[in-house]
């Protein structure tokens, strides 16, 4: 019998979607499916156990925000796993899925298993391990660590943005050293490695990205004054950034990136390894369910 094993966050949107699980089990079980669940701890052992005793005709579904399937890509790329993913996204950033316009609707995930609706997406590589949507650096990166859960519960993506305001005035440039596909080293106030056309709930940060072309965009804020910072924001918000004199924008398939020790990296939300680190991209690599093609994608 075939198995869909479901990765779920219990964190998540205070658990509520679990009550989804008794109609996802009836429809596995009419499909022929054994279900199954991998509960995430949050503990390393998750990555060695969550995708146990799958088989290459087994289905993969995470119940969760990016930071939940992230942890399931690093487990499939650990394993050498290559096996159909189905999201469910109910985080609190969701920025992966809406990318590739993935809802939590429990029908339509059914019908892209029951059709084959197959599109495989590129993976990025921080050091050691995957990331879905995006790597980034700085001291803002810090102040999103320190929101509180039940912030993030009650307000979602807006108890970043409240935090991260009054975080403003605080954030203090580092030396940024990039090396690869590009050559320049200069004093940043926010460096972006993004694999989707969203990150940080911003639905423009890189708007002509294309999830299957091998390629990151990078987006770097240089250093710059607090109204000048300013006017960036709301040029992201408007998808206009690209060419903003204090903004580098560039595509990469690898990049060497170094900074100071102290600097606050993350991926997918979680806390990521320290500067120096090299980021790549894994061609897709994931075969996700239901996914649509970028605008941007090449046939």
């Amino acid at each position: 019998m075939r198995e869909m094993r479901v990765i779920y966050n219990p964190k998540a949107r205070r658990g509520r979607y679990i009550t989804q699980f008794d109609k996802l089990a009836e429809a596995a079980q009419f499909r022929g499916f054994r279900l199954s669940l991998y509960r995430l701890s949050g503990q390393q052992t998750d990555i060695e156990r969550m995708l146990a005793g799958l088989h290459d005709n087994s289905v993969l579904v995470t119940c969760g925000g990016d930071g939940t399937l992230q942890m399931a890509a690093n487990a499939l790329v650990a394993k050498d796993i290559n096996i159909p993913v189905g999201v469910l996204p109910y985080g609190t950033s969701n920025d992966f899925a809406d990318s590739l316009g993935l809802t939590t609707d429990l029908d339509s995930l059914l019908e892209f298993i029951d059709t084959g609706n197959i599109y495989s997406v590129d993976l990025g590589m921080a050091g050691s391990k995957v990331f879905v949507n995006v790597f980034s650096a700085g001291q803002i990166i810090k102040a999103s660590h320190e929101v509180e859960r039940a912030y993030k519960d009650l307000l979602g993506m807006l108890a970043y943005y409240l935090h991260t305001v009054g975080q403003l005035p605080k954030i203090t440039p580092f030396r940024l050293n990039l090396r690869g596909d590009i050559e320049e080293s200069f004093n940043c106030l926010l460096f972006l490695a993004v694999n989707s056309t969203n990150a940080g709930g911003f639905k423009n940060l890189a708007p002509a990205a294309d999830l299957s072309d091998g390629k990151l965009n990078v987006i770097a804020i240089r250093e710059c004054s607090l109204s000048e910072m300013a006017s960036v924001f709301f040029c992201v918000l408007r998808g206009e950034h690209q060419n903003h004199p204090s903004v580098l924008y560039a595509k990469i398939g690898s990049l060497a990136v170094d900074g100071p020790q102290d600097v606050a990296t993350d991926i997918d939300g979680e806390r990521a390894e320290r500067f120096p680190i090299k980021i790549s991209v894994l061609p897709r690599r994931l075969q996700v369910l239901g996914a649509k093609p970028s605008p941007h994608a090449r046939a």
